[in-house]
């Protein structure tokens, strides 16, 4: 017996097989038995619509040639085979494996591409029931991963490709009356998957949804609705092209009837007559007055179009949200609408930590939901087009969205050739297919203002062709392609993660006629990203700079019994490690402190120019379409927690881009109030009346200015005696109820006793290393190179004196690395008073060859368990660090000491909270304060740095009783080098010479903010 396995033979195998069978695309639409039905959008109970999603029976193969022969036979025995959901991913239900790269293909390159015959496959089987032979049945799948072959009742039904896209086969002539079976083979990978390389798992399986469609012989087979504001700004043109089939036995003809609705209001009506055999019809109506869609005003009309037979008897009714807007290229900038505006956007992939990419309509309107609430007015469907329910759900909330094809060779970059691929006329149709089966599913979207060809994949022909054929389709709106870099396929000019000095150059240029774009930049991995504050006061500088599209919306980690995994986590080789785990949401959707930074600088309501002297401010509009009526303003003026009077601005009539001045308080009002502390003005603002996504509590802005420095004041002289102890190395202070040790050999405090409490167990002394953030993977060589994870302290000179109303330590001493060249210079004064204060005044100079940045400057303490809760007068409630506070205003804070870590996918520093006046943890009874004569940072956590170094995974950090308390002079900046710039210059901490002065003291838990800030002004 002879047989070959050849495998350039297999669909899967081979670059001139995309499909057989597969419909035409279209958009997503079925036909309802009334007006009124259609009119409720619900495909369910359309009588037309049956979703095949459930458990389905599933054979999971290492190869397809391992693949029974008849698995697809009607009468089959799969009564050894398991069962699996659909949709799901196979890997996450126990069968092969997740593998993740970035670039990095799992297969060799070839040319013409041949895939390796250890190609995972998974067998499905289903039954489907046909009540009614009259009418034609379609089965659609909107996404399996990456290719399939489709059997129904024992015949083959089709094969298609293309993970991301929709593929619908007529199985009419396969059908039978009652139950039916269908059968599918998927291939994991296939010609395909050389498209399909876009930094995430690669995975596989019937991904989306799968579905039943019936509809008549005679029926809409396709339709192109265009609204279009037209220049004027205020008048609309609605035109509608569509193809009616019919495919009855002896056609007669038929009768259309269009509507146009809104608010239920028919505004356009028209009926046309199709003689048999024609099959088209256009439709073209002109308003004098529309209400155009936007992202601020999402106003929908219907669309209504109905089909009958020549004697008026109704066939099918089928329904479309249609907006008119405007998209244009004009002056060399985007125009939408008329207003040339700035793309407040994130990038999304479908993603859930269990269900990967087969996620549910809940998780997109999760999704959409925060970014409304976080200030976001765009989404690129990175890297492929999303769901068709997911652009319903931006049509009615309000999103610009770029919708991208599915499409990206990344790993040709590897071996030096990105044209390797896009250049390479063998390839055309497969571009054209991907971008082709996009634009005609979603063309009828409102919401989408650009195509974008795919990303990264270098640039050549089949881009052109790409274009070419977009532009020649549907003219009403561009295109996007990052990597053409001279904007010869693209409307615009885009780049990915520039750096800001950059983007400056780019908004200077006058030489270029089209605008720019940033597809990809601030990088969101871990504790980050730093920058945004400063790349926004770009965009909005430059008219030229557009806006932006923050990477990435959503972590892709998996959780594996609990922990967040990443690449490697499964035996996957090669592998980007953690680099999957780099969005603004947790893989939980638990928004990480980066989030609440990005909808500070997005937000469309900003405060400049406050006069404490005047108590005036200027108030600007920042939306594109909206006055500020629908906003309600407030300004608070507080201190410490200390509300002094609120008062409602006058805000109401701004008009889109246009300011004014507005009253926060009277002159000199602030500063007599507070009896010479300092004192903000904050102004809050929120909706009147709050939009169905919006969640009670929420601010649309936030904007805060300092009223009234604190005044100094002479520090009280306090009762009592202090007594002084030396035994060996042991200094021992006594202050009223405070006992203080500090160890001479250290040269450090290494013990704070109070009430009869130890609060500070040991004294860990002066710390310039952090536990390395995803960020700092650029500088963490330096630091390890510098050995500035294990300085060590040389204590040089110890002095020590009591004359019984203070007690003072000085201390000279240096931190340095074994063998290198380079330390810092400390000379540390500790002063003890009778009622138990510590002052701490430190003057360090770092001098020798320096690393070029110190991760921090500050002191470690441990402190008793009993400490868990936490108060502190500074920026809160989230962690923040100096290039991404601004999201975080300055007030009164609590939480407990578990509830400031935050868990990122890999452990790092985090918690920190900046520009701090002071920090008091405590039992509820009493506690140690720390306080800063200039605001301090400070962390408290059950982690040590060193845990938080060493560690993974979450899982390998088991939280200490004792809290580990870090109080830092300054601390290098986050940046977003994981992929993109690191800290700005004004954001990184340089070895220079500093100072700062502090004081420890215990006390009661009464009555703590009068004596913290007493203390604050004493020092």
């Amino acid at each position: 017996m002879k047989k070959v396995f050849d495998l350039t033979s297999c669909d899967w195998c081979n670059r001139d097989v995309l499909q057989r069978s597969r419909l035409a695309p279209r958009p997503f639409y079925v036909g309802y038995r009334s007006e009124k039905m259609a009119l409720e959008y619900e495909r369910a109970q359309s009588g037309s619509y049956t979703l095949l999603n459930g458990e389905w029976k599933f054979k999971y193969l290492e190869t397809p040639f391992a693949s029974d022969e008849d698995f697809y036979r009607p009468g089959y025995d799969d009564s050894a085979w398991g069962t699996i959901p659909v949709p799901a991913h196979w890997q996450l239900h126990g069968h092969g494996r997740p593998h993740y790269t970035d670039a990095t293909s799992v297969f060799p390159i070839q040319e013409p591409p041949v895939l390796q015959a250890e190609n995972p496959t998974g067998l499905y089987r289903h039954f489907f029931t046909v009540e009614d032979l009259s009418r034609e049945v379609l089965l659609r799948f909107d996404g399996v991963e990456s290719a399939f072959h489709l059997w129904v009742n024992g015949q083959p039904a089709g094969y298609s490709q293309g993970s991301r896209c929709t593929s619908e086969f007529d199985v009419t002539a396969l059908v039978h009356e009652g139950k039916n079976e269908l059968a599918l083979r998927v291939y994991q990978f296939s010609d395909g998957s050389y498209l399909e390389n876009q930094d995430m798992w690669w995975l596989a399986g019937i991904i989306r949804d799968v579905s039943l469609i019936t509809r008549p012989r005679l029926h809409l087979s396709d339709y192109k609705a265009d609204a279009v504001l037209q220049g004027d700004l205020r008048s609309g043109a609605f035109s509608l092209a569509l193809t009616v089939e019919d495919h009855t036995e002896a056609p007669q003809g038929c009768r259309v009837q269009v509507k146009l609705l809104e608010d239920g209001k028919c505004l356009y009506e028209e009926e046309r007559a199709l003689a048999p055999g024609e099959g088209e019809a256009a439709f073209r109506k002109e308003f004098k007055q529309v209400r155009p869609w936007s992202a601020e005003d999402p106003h929908l009309y219907d669309l209504l179009i109905g089909l009958c037979t020549p004697t008026g008897e109704s066939v099918e009714f089928y329904s479309q949200k249609v907006g008119f807007k405007r998209v244009e290229l004009k002056n060399g900038l985007i125009y939408i609408n008329g207003a040339a505006l700035k793309f407040r956007g994130v990038n999304r992939h479908d993603w859930d930590q269990d269900l990967g990419r087969a996620i549910t309509k809940e998780h997109m309107v999760k999704d959409l939901r925060l970014m409304k609430r976080n200030n976001v007015n765009a989404v690129r469907s990175s890297h492929y087009p999303n769901h068709p329910d997911f652009y319903d759900l931006c049509d009615r909330m309000g999103f610009y969205v770029v919708d991208e094809a599915d499409l990206e060779c990344n790993q040709v970059q590897i071996i030096g050739n990105m044209k390797l691929i896009s250049d390479n006329p063998a390839w055309e149709e497969s571009y054209l297919d991907r971008c082709r089966r996009m634009v005609l599913r979603d063309k009828n979207h409102p919401s989408i203002v650009f195509w974008s060809l795919g990303n990264e994949s270098g640039f050549g022909c089949n881009f052109k062709a790409c274009y070419r054929w977009i532009k020649g389709y549907d003219p009403t709106r561009l295109v996007h392609y990052e990597e053409d870099r001279g904007a010869e396929a693209a409307d615009m000019y885009s780049s990915m993660y520039t750096t800001h000095a950059r983007l400056e150059e780019l908004g200077r240029r006058e030489d270029l006629c089209k605008p720019h774009v940033m597809c990809e930049y601030a990088h969101a991995m871990g504790n980050g990203p730093g920058g945004l504050q400063e790349y926004w006061e770009l965009f909005r500088k430059y008219p030229r700079l557009q806006g932006g599209f923050v990477w990435e919306w959503i972590d892709q980690s998996i959780r594996r019994e609990g922990v967040q995994t990443y690449g490697g986590d499964y035996g996957d080789w090669p592998n980007n490690l953690n680099f999957c785990a780099d969005g603004l949401l947790k893989a939980d959707r638990t928004p990480t402190p980066g989030l609440s930074m990005l909808k500070k600088v997005l937000e469309p309501v900003a405060f400049y120019d406050y006069s404490p002297e005047s108590g005036e401010v200027t108030v600007e509009n920042r939306y594109d379409f909206s006055t500020l009526d629908h906003l309600r303003a407030v300004c608070t003026v507080q201190s410490a927690g200390k509300r002094y009077f609120e008062r409602e601005l006058g805000i109401g009539g701004i008009a889109p881009g246009e300011s004014r001045k507005v009253r926060l308080h009277e002159p000199g009002e602030p500063a007599s109030l507070a009896g010479g502390r300092e004192v903000f003005c904050d102004i809050s603002v929120a909706y009147r009346e709050p939009p169905e996504w919006s969640e009670p509590g929420d601010e649309v802005a936030h904007e805060q200015f300092l009223a009234a420095k604190q005044a100094p004041r002479a520090a009280q002289k306090a009762a009592g005696q202090v007594e002084l102890a030396v035994e060996g190395d042991t200094i021992t202070v006594t202050a009223g109820q405070a006992i203080i040790t500090f160890s001479a050999c250290k040269g450090s405090l290494t013990s704070y006793r109070c009430g009869g409490r130890e609060m500070i167990g040991r004294g860990l002394d002066f710390n310039f290393y952090r536990a390395p953030i995803d960020n700092d993977i650029n500088l963490r060589a330096e630091w390890d190179q510098f050995i500035l994870p294990r300085l060590t302290n040389v204590v040089k000179e110890v002095e020590v004196d009591c004359d019984g109303e203070r007690a003072t330590v000085r201390v000279q001493k240096c931190y340095a690395p074994f063998v290198m060249d380079w330390q810092i210079d400390l000379s540390v004064y500790y002063t003890v008073t009778p009622d138990g204060g510590v002052r701490i005044e430190t003057q360090g100079t770092p001098r020798g060859k320096l690393p070029s940045t110190l991760p921090r400057i500050g002191m470690r303490f441990v402190l008793d368990e009993a400490l868990e809760k936490v108060s502190w007068y500074g920026r809160g409630p989230g962690e923040c660090y100096r290039d991404n506070k601004l999201g975080c205003p300055v007030g009164l804070y609590q939480s407990s000491v578990k509830d400031l870590y935050f868990p990122y996918v890999v452990p790092q520093e985090c918690g920190s909270r900046a520009d701090v006046r002071w920090v008091y943890l405590s039992d509820g009874r009493q506690g140690l304060c720390a306080v800063g004569k200039e605001p301090l940072s400070f962390s408290a956590l059950h982690y040590s740095m060193e845990q938080l170094t060493e560690a993974r995974h979450t899982d390998e950090l088991w939280p200490q009783s004792d809290i580990h308390l870090q109080l830092d002079f300054a601390q290098q900046g986050l940046g977003s080098a994981s992929w993109g710039p690191g800290a700005l210059e004004q954001h990184t901490l340089r070895p220079e010479p500093f100072a700062f002065c502090w004081q420890l003291f215990g006390c009661e838990s009464e009555g703590i903010v009068d004596r913290a800030e007493a203390a604050r002004a004493a020092l």
